[in-house]
């Protein structure tokens, strides 16, 4: 359904590991622009996109450039939107990402078709919302949460080192198994690395965890997918001591924790707004990245 939303000022993200000369980001706030939309971005790149006084604002902190925006503009690919998505989520802005990479599931504007973005002025987009997990790691009297849009992987430390992994389900064992590691993904992780180990593909528009297994030592282990509404647990014990397990969520940050330690995932009250400028929907989007179609 098309969401009447009036686009007025655009938060852009550049990337320059991506975009080195500004290329994109400058053909990017002159679209905007032109289509009448004001563009804001991080002070950092004021010598880089140039002045422009009444079209361009630069912002020192990321907070106020995120109050002051109703949509979010970045450029890169799935994994620049992963880093972005949690913020843009608490100010309840909907994501449109630009496509430098490879795949882009999530950024679904690509680099030679820039000029799809002149559609958010004119109201011709979708916006997805999309589940994420909320991730509690209680180790002892340390107590980290998280959040991912994507996924979150329990793992050995040391690769090729199998360990052995419980995962109850609402207080109830659900699975017992020896393998490298484990994921657990959204609907919209379940093209990531889920994909990868051997995990289905899932509709973004449902609400599920899809717990799939890396390299188990079994023919029997195979991904089991969980309502979105259950709370899963998840603990981690390698048959070294002197190898750690490793907590990763959305390919970011690696915590190493004990074996004693307690991995909660519940559904988020979070929800990742991602924009769609034209008609494709998810399976056309798979057909089209996947399959060349």
């Amino acid at each position: 359904m098309n969401e009447s939303e009036n686009v007025k000022r655009i938060a852009v993200f550049p990337n320059p590991d991506k975009d080195p000369d500004f290329s994109y980001t400058k053909e990017v706030v002159r679209i905007l622009n032109g289509a009448g939309i004001k563009v804001c971005i991080d002070r950092r790149y004021h010598y880089s996109v140039g002045e422009k006084p009444g079209m361009v604002e630069y912002y020192t902190y990321i907070e106020e450039l995120m109050s002051s925006s109703d949509f979010v503009v970045v450029l890169g690919g799935d994994g620049t939107i992963l880093d972005i998505c949690e913020r843009a989520a608490l100010h309840e802005l909907p994501i449109v990402g630009v496509n430098l990479g490879h795949l882009g599931f999530l950024a679904t504007v690509e680099s030679d078709n820039l000029e799809e973005l002149a559609k958010l002025a004119t109201e011709e987009y979708f916006v997805d919302e999309r589940m994420m997990m909320e991730i509690q790691i209680r180790d002892g009297s340390i107590i980290r949460e998280l959040c991912a849009l994507n996924d979150l992987v329990v793992s050995s430390s040391v690769g090729a080192k199998i360990a052995d992994f419980k995962i109850c389900c609402d207080g109830n064992t659900a699975l017992n198994l020896k393998a490298d590691g484990i994921i657990i993904a959204t609907p919209t992780g379940s093209t990531a690395y889920s994909l990868s180990a051997g995990g289905p593909i899932i509709d973004t528009s449902t609400e599920t965890f899809c717990v799939t297994p890396i390299c188990p030592h079994s023919f029997a282990s195979r991904p089991i997918v969980f309502s979105g509404n259950s709370s899963l647990t998840i603990q981690g014990e390698t048959q070294s001591n002197q190898t750690d397990i490793c907590v990763c969520a959305d390919g970011k940050e690696v915590f190493k924790v004990s074996k004693d330690a307690m991995v909660e995932v519940i559904k988020s009250d979070l929800k990742t707004r991602l924009v769609r400028i034209g008609s494709n929907r998810f399976y056309d989007i798979i057909s089209t990245k996947m399959f060349g179609r």
